[in-house]
């Protein structure tokens, strides 16, 4: 993920993602996750769970997941689709800099 095409190409993964999850029936209790981009050994992920009220729409949720430590490192809600385009630049960013904290050598003293 280092050209603009391929950031093109992941914001318009945040798209097809974000109008996948926001048309699921508030009716389906299961919460479903997608797979927008990987950035070394970490993941961007946007997911979406229910509120507690049926007929409401569902809570969308995008995240920065590290694979090494199998735990999520940051999350944010998303109400629109600027939010989520924001919200995936921001956790590029951030994957980009862990990568390459990860990549460096370390100097010994």
């Amino acid at each position: 993920m280092c050209t603009k095409s391929s950031q093109a190409s992941g914001r318009l993964r945040v798209t097809q993602a974000y109008i996948a999850l926001s048309g699921i029936p508030g009716g389906n209790s299961a919460p479903r996750t997608i797979s927008v981009v990987r950035v070394g050994g970490y993941e961007i992920l946007m997911f979406s769970s229910f509120p507690g009220r049926s007929g409401d729409t569902p809570l969308l949720w995008m995240e920065l997941f590290a694979h090494d430590a199998q735990r999520s490192l940051d999350s944010c809600r998303v109400r629109e689709i600027d939010d989520a385009l924001s919200a995936f630049d921001v956790l590029v960013s951030q994957a980009r800099k862990l990568g390459e904290c990860v990549a460096r050598p370390t100097t010994g003293a």
